[in-house]
């Protein structure tokens, strides 16, 4: 599920409207670090009580501006991890056995950017909030595992869920007036941001939320699917009691919670990677049922292109979906709220 992110540089969506607003000063009593950075420029943030996989402490890169209280939050893919082989053996997940610094996140990070310029664009208004990822869980679980091959043992903190708790206290004390958060994640880091959607819509019940999941398609897994939830005390969203048999219901209590948020998927219909992950020979039926289902909602809409590649965050001014689509119209409507936002599928 992505083991390198992949980020976009340099920003540039083109909408109407956007925020105003004075880029309110972090609350005095906020929960965990304070979060009053330097104004754009990617700043590492560690937070003590939170962990990697190997214990040491997570974080966030926090790039502010002044221009609005808005947020744009990005959740980091790069695989997942659930026994000694996948975890240290086939290192299935990046960081998982390394300490996060400011240099890491300075690699993967520094060049998501917004051209404060284009003043028509609402994401140019918005800070940025990143969301590194080191625990190889889709940032969804609570629990700390001790895997062995026989001869060495090592622990791993799968504790996504817990960080990301911590993660949006700080980031609601920073930015308490925030009105419009657009919240993606790619690959892994798109499960992520649909698993903890409502930790944001919680914190923020005034603002206006969207959400974008890059190639995070919730198809059933074939293979691995209840050791992931014993190895990581995998956290369902709230009322998901039918998540633990159907992954795709994860997509649908998800909407249905949140019926006025943008719910978007872009994916490959025979994703290569999210195939050997989850177990399938091919992942075109899947892919398909996926959209016909749980993205046939008033909220859910998909951009789906045949292929076997992963990730479009990337190549968003590149893709050109069916129908002769562009993915960079598909992404501004998703972000103004365009009433004809539509899926796009082959």
């Amino acid at each position: 599920m992505m083991r390198t992110p992949i980020l976009l540089l340099s920003i540039g969506f083109l909408g109407c409207g956007g925020g105003g607003g004075g880029g309110t000063q972090p609350d005095a009593e906020a929960a965990g670090p304070s979060l009053a950075t330097p104004e754009d420029v990617m700043t590492w943030v560690p937070f003590p009580d939170t962990t990697c996989g190997n214990g040491t402490p997570a974080g966030i890169g926090v790039r502010r501006t002044s221009l609005s209280d808005d947020l744009f939050i990005y959740f980091s893919g790069g695989g997942a991890c659930w026994d000694y082989d996948t975890c240290f053996v086939l290192e299935d997940s990046i960081h998982i056995d390394e300490t996060y610094t400011a240099a890491t996140l300075h690699t993967e990070a520094d060049g998501l950017v917004f051209d404060h310029t284009q003043t028509a664009n609402p994401l140019s208004k918005a800070s940025i909030i990143y969301v590194p990822y080191c625990t190889g869980d889709l940032h969804a679980g609570t629990a700390t595992q001790t895997y062995t091959d026989g001869t060495t043992s090592k622990t791993v903190h799968h504790t996504g869920s817990t960080n990301a708790t911590q993660f949006v206290a700080a980031i609601k004390a920073a930015f308490p007036n925030a009105q419009h958060l657009w919240i993606v994640g790619s690959s892994a880091g798109g499960y992520g941001v649909t698993f903890n959607f409502h930790l944001f819509t919680n914190a923020f019940p005034n603002a206006e939320a969207a959400l974008w999941q890059d190639s995070s398609p919730f198809a059933q897994p074939q293979v691995a699917y209840d050791t992931w939830k014993t190895s990581w005390n995998l956290q369902f969203p709230p009322g998901c009691t039918g998540c633990d048999a159907s992954f795709p219901e994860v997509v649908d209590v998800v909407a249905a919670a949140h019926p006025n948020a943008r719910i978007g998927l872009t994916t490959y219909d025979n994703d290569a990677t999210i195939r050997s992950y989850f177990g399938y020979a091919s992942l075109v039926a899947a892919s398909n049922s996926l959209l016909d289902m749980q993205y046939s909602h008033p909220n859910t809409k998909a951009f789906m292109v045949a292929g076997e590649s992963h990730t479009m965050f990337g190549g968003i001014g590149t893709i050109i979906g069916p129908g002769n689509v562009p993915l960079f119209g598909w992404v501004n409507q998703w972000i103004i709220g365009d009433p004809a936002w539509a899926t796009v599928r082959p």
